[in-house]
């Protein structure tokens, strides 16, 4: 799909989500599909593939489903396959995503919350990512101002503009250190 055939989202809208798959793409929509028998609603707006692809998955205002403790509404959540975090299996050395599946590309290394392997996402994948956004920031009004980086922040329930599922809970792992928010 591209971004100009987008029915992007208007409405009281303030705040971009970022978040992560962790798990194949494909995977993930197919799983978004079977659960609670095609009612699952924790579905985001839109989720960008690997290959730079964008998927319209909800029209919807997903904000509780998402940020539940933090936020009831006005949130777009973008959601970037991504495997997330990564272990080396002791027995062979091979890396594996949480689900055991093994991850056959080049993993980037960094010590961040308790984890050390990551999944990366790739340039065409963050440029799509960036197209989006902008297009988000456009209909909706919200400010194209970034916090920068996936840390915890106070207060960012408030931030308009546009944050990571990291900046609310120090346990989320998305989005990971291999994105470089210096790009957005």
């Amino acid at each position: 799909m591209k971004l100009k055939d987008l029915d992007i989202k208007e409405g009281k809208a303030t705040q971009i989500l970022l978040c992560n798959t962790n798990r194949d793409g494909k995977d993930y929509i197919k799983s978004l599909e079977m659960r609670n028998n095609g009612n699952y609603k924790k579905k985001p707006n839109y989720l960008v593939d690997k290959k730079g692809k964008i998927h319209e998955l909800n029209s919807v205002d997903v904000s509780e489903e998402y940020l539940y403790e933090y936020r009831k509404d006005g949130v777009i959540v973008v959601c970037l396959e991504n495997r997330g975090w990564l272990s080396r299996r002791n027995s062979d050395g091979v890396y594996v995503d949480w689900l055991g599946d093994i991850y056959n590309n080049k993993v980037f290394s960094k010590k961040w919350r308790n984890k050390l392997f990551w999944d990366k996402y790739n340039d065409k994948q963050v440029e799509m990512t960036k197209k989006l956004i902008k297009e988000i920031c456009n209909k909706n009004g919200i400010r194209n101002e970034f916090i920068g980086h996936n840390v915890l922040v106070d207060g960012v329930e408030n931030f308009e503009g546009v944050v990571t599922r990291s900046n609310y809970n120090e346990y989320w792992t998305d989005i990971n250190p291999s994105f470089n928010f210096e790009i957005l």
